[in-house]
């Protein structure tokens, strides 16, 4: 079977505008209020609040302290029901909305609260909607303001608890420690003069802060050391405070395994060697710096490009994990290229930035603004080169559990970057599992073990681990159990099983990362061993040239050196379509279909969950066949346009694919699959000030599908134009795509739409597929279009499209009926009308 080049399309997308048709508004579940007595409660309740905060400010004035002049309000909701956020918000009126907290009890039931800032002088905005519920009706005969009023349950002023988006298990105590604290900026002023401001007052407060800060729209985060009563003081000085979290460490994830000295394998390896030295490719080692010293590493990472975060810092390897890392960066699994005597051919070249300090414990330092630190050192280094990221480094801290935190969301903005950056590809690490109670209900364990931060990252790629390796020669180890499977996930990796399923599917795929062994009866029974790990270089290369690196560091490391073996070959590729075609190219082992009992879409979102989409195969997503051909497509839109004051969607685009129909109809009853896989990078926007609904982080969110056998390209733009009047309705974003997704697809609409990548299949008869070579392209909501003040609603989003067609026949040649259709295609302007 000969091996093609992907197919990278012109561009076939026609543009076309959303067409809203009649449809009834969302609505919010709001509880039924007897008008009066209920308007007299809020207005009591609303007063008592001002007294509080006039006492408190009275109080300061009186000590000489710094005092806020507005005032923090919480509002909640009556349980179970929903809090009407948005009309909480006067922008105009510098009423800002702060954060949305939904707390669930062990009962299940849910409370909202918001807290709100009201600048002096303009509590009067609330009480007159209070007043107006109360006196006055609309044209329909309800009271005015009636879905605002009738859903706040409670007033009260706001306390340190009501900025905490934590875990409440790490609530401030009289105990010294380092928060995260966000503050609101003014988009419309000078951000760094806000930031002055607020480190003024910190420095009059006599607070310890670091210096470094991350920047987010409407966001900044600084880390503050201090405890419940230093917070309380920020509380009552500041008039930006919007949320607290806790602050981050990161964990070591070091083996220090002694395999022998294997100085011969590294001569014959260097004989065999081919390095390409006009790469323009480069991965970029994020670690405890690499020791490019090794005669395996020399070649492809040189002096210069060793760096360190610290400008005192040496970019030596102490810790030894940056090395281990960086061999397999650059040769993959080293024990492939030492079992042959073919060339070995290493198509790009290292750099490294040395992220941890040699001594002393990992610092609870602003992770985001170092790694980003960190990323721009290796660009001002080496600015001629496309660079892709390999970061293992996590926090030790997993309850996240997906919501975004300030480290993950630094990675994304990163990733999507700027008018003036390129995006970026960042291959970080899911995180580790190094607990025997876990391992003692693998691979149930693993599925209640959180994927570390910074790991929840939407634009990043998230890498788990799975493993093969269960053969060891030595009959000492006959007797012991292999705790996974061959193909089966590793015991190291951890899983987004426990996630609110509105978050990102984490990891996105799983490499090789290592297994363990088990003896039974024994107080200490998992034991690791080099033959179930992964080969690589050493730092300690005076006494030896190999160490062996597992979990999902390992896994981390071996995709980089996928990417960067895309990204050679095909040197025009977006961040977006590198990450796509690894993603495209996984499937579940058949172990991994056994361990989570997948049958049809029962337990998909298990799988989905533990393994991301499953393993990559390189030959899969490096090159077509001629029985299974794949397509690139790179394109932009611009979801969103403003009509007054209202924004709405935009453009979709829909594709009309060359498709090999004839040949299809001739396979008949043949099995064939069709794959598409949308990846894009949203700009992100954290915190918990959103609007209680799956928008809140993402800028833009994009969806794909593909129309139904014999549906026409009419019904087909009329089905999509429907399902996007769905998106928009919050009652409706859950129905599916109507008679679209009743069971043809492995994983689903509803499974697959969270993220920033969203990957899928249909397998059929070729027949089936003969007419399926329509695809839509179309967003649906984020922040870019509900937060109108920041007037990012012009913006456009890039997205890669990748569509593969593979079937079993063997005797076909779908590849070069394609490419000769493609050639043969005379791009004309199209107009198209979208029923409604």
């Amino acid at each position: 079977m000969g091996r093609y080049d992907h197919i990278k399309l012109p561009d076939l997308a026609d543009t076309i505008r959303y067409s809203p048709g009649q449809r009834p508004a969302g609505r919010p579940n709001i509880p039924n209020r007897d008008r009066v007595s209920h308007a007299v409660s809020l207005g009591n309740k609303f007063d008592r609040m001002r007294e509080a905060d006039s006492n408190m400010k009275v109080q300061r004035d009186a000590l000489s302290l710094p005092t806020r002049t507005g005032t923090y309000v919480e509002f909640k909701g009556k349980q179970n029901y929903d809090l009407v956020t948005q009309s909480l918000e006067a922008i105009n009126a510098g009423m800002r909305l702060m954060n949305v907290r939904d707390i669930t009890d062990n009962n299940g039931n849910t409370d909202t609260y918001a807290t709100v800032y009201i600048p002096r002088g303009q509590e009067n905005k609330f009480l007159n909607k209070l007043r107006d519920y109360g006196t006055k009706v609309t044209q329909n005969g309800n009271p005015k303001n009636q879905k605002l009023i009738n859903s706040i349950e409670d007033i009260h002023i706001a306390l340190l608890h009501s900025f905490w988006t934590d875990s409440s298990q790490l609530l401030p105590n009289e105990n010294y420690n380092w928060f995260e604290v966000w503050i609101k900026i003014d988009e419309s002023t000078d951000k760094q003069e806000q930031i002055n401001q607020f480190t003024n007052l910190l420095t009059t407060l006599e607070i310890s802060f670091k210096p470094n800060y991350l920047l987010f729209p409407e966001r900044a985060v600084l880390l503050v050391h201090a405890n419940s009563e230093s917070l309380i003081q920020i509380l009552n000085s500041s008039d930006c405070l919007a949320e607290l979290k806790a602050g981050k460490e990161t964990a070591d994830f070091w083996t220090n395994e002694n395999p022998s000295d294997q100085n011969e394998w590294v001569e014959d390896l260097l004989r065999r060697l081919v390095i390409n030295d006009q790469s323009s490719i480069s991965v970029c080692v994020i670690d405890t710096g690499v020791n490019n010293g090794h005669e395996l590493l020399s070649p492809v990472l040189q002096d210069a490009h060793c760096l360190a975060y610290g400008s005192q810092w040496t970019t030596a390897d102490r810790k030894g994990h940056g090395t281990m890392m960086a061999g397999v960066c650059a040769y993959g699994d080293l024990s492939r290229s030492l079992e042959h005597n073919d060339a070995v051919e290493v198509k790009h070249s290292l750099c490294s930035v040395k992220l941890l300090p040699d001594v002393g414990e990992n610092p609870k330092e602003l992770w985001g603004d170092i790694t980003k630190q960190c990323i721009y050192k290796a660009e001002i280094t080496i600015p001629n080169k496309k660079i892709l990221y390999c970061m293992a480094v996590t926090s030790s801290d997993t309850h996240d559990k997906g919501c975004p935190s300030s480290w993950s969301a630094a990675l994304d903005d990163m990733c999507v970057g700027t008018s003036e950056e390129e995006p970026r590809l960042i291959i970080i690490a899911a995180g580790n599992i190094d607990d025997e109670d876990v391992w003692n209900d693998y691979p149930n364990g693993n599925t209640l073990q959180s994927v570390h931060n910074p790991g929840q990252s939407w634009n990043s790629l998230t890498i788990g681990a799975y493993t093969e390796k269960v053969q060891i020669n030595d009959a000492n180890y006959d007797d012991l159990q292999r705790v996974a499977p061959s193909g089966g996930l590793s015991p190291y990796s951890s899983t987004s099983v426990i996630w609110d399923k509105k978050w990102p599917i984490k990891p996105d795929v799983v490499f090789e990362g290592g297994n363990l062994l088990k003896r039974e009866h024994d107080l200490s029974p998992y034991v690791d061993h080099d033959a179930l790990e992964v080969l690589t270089t050493s730092k300690n290369i005076q006494f030896r040239k190999f160490e062996t690196i597992n979990a999902t560091s390992a896994a981390c490391a071996l995709a980089s050196n996928l990417a960067a073996e895309i990204a050679a070959t095909y040197p025009d590729l977006w961040a977006e379509s590198i990450r796509a075609l690894i993603v495209h190219s996984a499937k579940w082992s058949d172990s991994m279909l056994r361990q989570f009992n997948v049958a049809g879409r029962t337990n998909i979102k298990r799988i989905l969950r533990s393994c991301g989409y499953g393993i990559p195969n390189r030959e899969r997503a490096l090159y077509s066949t001629e029985n299974g051909f794949t397509y690139i497509s790179q394109s932009t839109l611009k979801p969103y346009i403003k009509n007054r004051s209202t924004v709405s969607l935009n453009e979709m685009h829909f594709i009309d694919l060359p498709w090999p129909k004839e040949v299809l109809e001739s396979l008949g009853e043949i099995n064939t699959t069709l794959r598409i896989t949308l990846s894009y990078f949203i700009e992100p926007s954290p915190g918990e000030i959103g609007w209680k609904d799956k928008y809140t982080y993402q800028s833009c969110g994009l969806r794909f599908d593909v129309n139904n056998p014999q549906e026409t390209q009419e019904q087909f733009k009329r089905r999509i134009n429907k399902y996007v009047e769905s998106e928009e309705d919050a009652d409706a974003a859950n129905i599916d795509l109507m008679e679209n997704d009743s069971g043809r697809w492995q994983i689903g609409m509803k499974n697959r739409s969270v993220g920033s990548i969203h990957s899928d299949m249909i397998t059929t008869t070729a027949a089936d597929l003969a007419s399926c070579n329509m695809i839509a392209i179309f967003p649906v909501g984020g922040w870019w279009k509900m937060r109108t003040n920041l007037n990012r609603y012009n913006s456009r989003i890039r997205y890669s499209l990748i569509v593969s067609l593979e079937t079993p026949a063997t005797e076909v040649d779908l590849y070069n009926v394609v490419t000769t259709k493609i050639a043969a295609i005379v791009e004309t302007p199209v107009q198209i009308n979208i029923p409604v």
